[in-house]
């Protein structure tokens, strides 16, 4: 009977511990989540972010940046030119590429995300779409961010906004060339400055 009696007892311990140890890796978990979910911005919080004066420390302009804002006559702060071409060079291509790597994941991921676009690059056509992953899919391999410059000899006026090119390279890839607009008003339900090809 001593035997059961100290058996019952580590069985009981073995338990309580048991239980002790989910509740705390439970906990860790959910302290894990919440972090991350703090880093992580929605397309229309990225949004804000990108109209707001705040600047992440680490966000690098365009080349020729200063003359696009020279020329621009609009109500957007000039760090949002800066930080809505960041995000599109240094999070958007490479989340493009890794997506839509082929032709038949297009039409879905537009679908399935059309909010993110329609905040981030300012695109809510499918066709517009299609074009600017034609020219995303030159790339392959490990992106690795060379540099970004505005093409300071194509920047036009128009009534609403300001047009000029972007180019982007990026290591051991093809320099691509995306249109971009920014308008001269400030959006909360969509980029103000939409990239496309």
């Amino acid at each position: 009977m001593y035997n059961i009696k100290n058996n019952g007892e580590i069985t009981m311990k073995k338990k309580k511990i048991l239980i002790i140890l989910i509740l705390i890796i439970l906990l860790v978990l959910m302290i894990t989540l919440i972090i991350l979910k703090s880093h992580i911005r929605t397309p229309k919080e990225n949004l804000e972010y990108i109209n707001s004066d705040e600047m992440d420390s680490g966000t690098f302009s365009p080349q020729m940046i200063h003359i696009v804002i020279a020329y621009y006559e609009g109500d957007l702060n000039p760090k949002a030119i800066s930080k809505s071409t960041y995000y599109f060079v240094n999070n958007m291509i490479p989340k493009l590429l890794k997506e839509c790597s082929d032709d038949s994941k297009i039409d879905k991921y537009f679908e399935k995300n059309m909010d993110e676009i329609k905040f981030n690059i300012g695109i809510n056509d499918k066709d517009e779409f299609k074009a600017l992953m034609q020219e995303i899919k030159k790339l392959s391999g490990k992106l690795e961010f060379e540099s970004s410059r505005f093409d300071r000899d194509n920047i036009t006026r128009e009534n609403s906004s300001l047009k000029t090119i972007l180019y982007v390279k990026y290591k051991n890839n093809p320099e691509l060339s995306f249109d971009v607009t920014i308008s001269n008003k400030v959006y909360n339900n969509k980029s103000s400055i939409r990239f496309s090809k």
